[in-house]
């Protein structure tokens, strides 16, 4: 405001009256606006996001304001979405092996995926595993006329499986190579 005017543009301006001697003269406005700053910036970020010293972990809109380099109140706007990793866990028991993420593991312990989630993060997924042994015992034997196994009599030279669950609740197989040989019976 000069004179009863308000300016709002750069520019010139002139003011002409009467002096109290009752001359004409003019006043001369060499007159500068100064505009506040108000930028806004878009950003995507993983996990968390730093801007003007302040880490950000949720998405949403944050305002900086500040006197800007011509001395006027300005405000930046800041619009963040902040994705996250993966962090799944699984925990399973398997017999003799178990297939993650395509790697086949045959021991017990915990096992790391690391990968990039669909929202450009990066993840791990952990795995608790419980390798568990089935059983597979072998056994050759060599008997006269009959041979009994798992509750079942052979009278056949052969090789013979007894499938079962073990005591880790694993399917299991034992087999038996058998030789039987006659007796001999003389009348």
């Amino acid at each position: 405001l000069w004179r009863g005017t308000t300016y709002s543009s750069t520019g010139v301006y002139s003011y002409s009256y009467n002096n109290a001697s009752g001359c004409a003269s003019v006043d001369t406005l060499y007159l500068t606006i100064n505009s506040p700053t108000n930028n806004t910036y878009y950003d995507t970020a993983c996990e968390s996001y730093t801007w003007h010293g302040v880490t950000r972990t949720v998405s949403g809109t944050y305002v900086y304001n500040y006197t800007n380099a011509n001395g006027c109140p300005s405000a930046d706007t800041l619009e963040l979405t902040i994705n996250y990793g993966t962090h799944n866990v699984v925990r399973d028991t398997a017999c003799d092996t178990y297939t993650w993420h395509e790697v086949e593991y045959t021991t017990s312990g915990t096992k790391l995926y690391s990968y990039t989630n669909v929202a450009g993060c990066a993840s791990v997924d952990t795995l608790f595993l419980v390798i568990k042994a089935s059983t597979h015992n072998s056994e050759t034997r060599t008997e006269c006329d009959s041979y009994t196994w798992h509750s079942t009599t052979y009278t056949e030279t052969g090789d013979y499986t007894y499938p079962y669950t073990n005591a880790n609740g694993c399917l299991s197989m034992d087999t038996l190579h058998l030789t039987i040989v006659a007796s001999t019976h003389d009348v």
